[in-house]
């Protein structure tokens, strides 16, 4: 299973979107594009990403796609074992940025682990691999001596609160990091310092 990662970032750029507000054709298995659409609204639509959306139309050219293409939506197609820890990219991300605040994490890393993405345009909503399985991240943490590989940790920004935190990731709550960071004061956290962040 995919693990979802979604940190907000300082803007370093404007990334424009396109969100159309024409209804969507659905079939079982396909979307019938219209005009104004696209992979974003798609996803959003399905509960998909656009990541598993291009995997399941590599043939189409997602930032032109004609009114009337048939998008596959076959959930059997998008469901995986990767064991990946992934970022969701959001307005103003870069490579850069996302690695600044994954511990153990290098632009080199991205690069290595995401050969397919153009560093200079990230699609919004599309997914950058941060940790390829939990045997990386278990090497990762083991080099900043943490080692605990259920966990992946947050590198507290100017500004992170623990709820602000905990919002940004679609799989924990507050209640959860401060269990895993019993030494944590929640109203005083240290920019740079690490947030254990429970995969489970």
């Amino acid at each position: 299973m995919k693990t979802k990662i979604m940190k907000t970032l300082a803007p370093t750029a404007v990334v424009g979107l396109v969100i159309g507000t024409a209804g969507f054709s659905v079939s079982a298995e396909t979307e019938t594009m219209e005009e104004g659409e696209t992979f974003w609204d798609v996803a959003q639509e399905h509960n998909v990403t656009v990541d598993e959306l291009m995997d399941m139309n590599s043939d189409i050219e997602p930032r032109a796609i004609p009114v009337g293409t048939e998008i596959e939506l076959d959930a059997e197609q998008s469901t995986g074992s990767n064991d990946a820890v992934t970022h969701t990219v959001q307005p103003g991300n870069t490579l850069i940025g996302i690695a600044n605040v994954y511990d153990g994490v290098t632009l080199e890393d991205l690069h290595d682990l995401n050969q397919g993405i153009d560093p200079y345009e990230l699609m919004i909503g599309s997914e950058v691999t941060v940790v390829h399985d939990n045997n990386d991240s278990t090497d990762n943490s083991s080099e900043n001596g943490n080692e605990n590989s259920d966990v992946v940790y947050h590198m507290v920004q100017p500004g992170n609160t623990i709820n602000g935190i905990a919002s940004v990731y679609d799989y924990v709550s507050a209640e959860e990091i401060m269990e895993a960071n019993p030494d944590v004061d929640p109203n005083d956290l240290t920019i740079g310092s690490e947030i254990a962040i429970p995969l489970d």
